[in-house]
């Protein structure tokens, strides 16, 4: 069996393709599919979709009746290795495993959106996958198996055991987390959050029966004509109510109020002069 170098496996493709046209039909049928899927944005999303389905059931349709022979044969030698990789996993395998097995608990509890129920069952399988492998390890170099040799490795009981219960332990955490994804996706779907419904009732005051609207004027004019003659009435009526002695009396209460006016200033300007002479006084004392 010759290596080949990239180059002549490109050759290889560019040849099978020119010799038969039925193949260059399938190439610009897949280059259409792709521009759907380039060209797919919000708007046409819908439309996109149901195209891409169509197609898709066509292409899958036409492979299973054009080529049911090979695709039997290609499913059944697939189903069997894969039995054999649970059942028999390989180092490389089972690496792969672990690789996964650290990459999924890292993301789950770094990633606060994971659900606790997920991230415990994740932390318990990390648990155990990785206490296996130490017991795998230690029995692969106390029994000194050659790792490179798949018959040295499995013909050795307990390491073979630890293998196979791994591998097993990691194949249903998967289809857990699987079954799991799949059923959260549908509930999130069908699942639609009561909207509570808020209704503020305003209260409405109406005014009595008896009562009538009206409305209050933009604008309020008042004549000064009409406030002079108003006052010059009143005045006029109390002048009627007032008798010739009520007057003699208003007089006396006057010359009464301002007689003690007069008192109150001039009593004000003696103590000013008291002080004053005070202040003389005192600063003649000093001298």
């Amino acid at each position: 069996m010759t290596k080949l170098s990239f180059l002549d496996k490109i050759k290889i493709l560019i040849n099978t393709s020119i010799n038969n046209k039925f193949f260059l039909i399938i190439l610009i049928f897949l280059l259409f599919i792709g521009y759907i899927l380039f060209s797919t944005n919000k708007k046409n999303k819908k439309t996109s979709k149901t195209i891409f389905i169509s197609i898709y059931i066509f292409i899958t349709l036409f492979i299973i009746i054009a080529f049911n022979n090979s695709l039997g044969h290609l499913v059944d030698y697939f189903m069997n290795n894969l039995f054999i990789a649970i059942y028999f996993p390989n180092l490389a395998i089972y690496t792969c495993a672990l690789i996964i097995t650290n990459v999924i608990i890292w993301i789950s509890v770094f990633n606060f959106k994971t659900t606790k129920f997920i991230k415990n069952i994740n932390i318990i399988i990390y648990c155990i996958i990785n206490y296996i492998l130490i017991l795998i390890l230690n029995i692969i170099t106390s029994k000194n198996l050659d790792i490179y040799s798949t018959a040295s490795v499995y013909n050795n009981k307990q390491a073979l055991g630890l293998i196979e219960l791994s591998s097993t332990i990691f194949i249903l955490w998967i289809i857990f987390l699987i079954i799991y994804k799949i059923i959260l996706i549908y509930l999130k779907k069908d699942y639609k959050p009561k909207i509570k419904k808020v209704i503020v009732k305003k209260e409405v005051h109406t005014l009595p029966n008896r009562v009538t609207t009206t409305i209050a004027p933009s604008q309020v004019k008042i004549k000064a004509k009409s406030i002079k003659s108003e006052n010059n009435s009143l005045i006029s009526e109390y002048e009627k109510l007032l008798s010739l002695d009520d007057y003699k009396v208003l007089l006396k209460i006057l010359k009464e109020y301002q007689e003690k006016e007069r008192l109150v200033q001039e009593q004000a300007s003696l103590k000013e002069k008291e002080l004053t002479i005070f202040k003389e006084l005192e600063n003649m004392y000093k001298d």
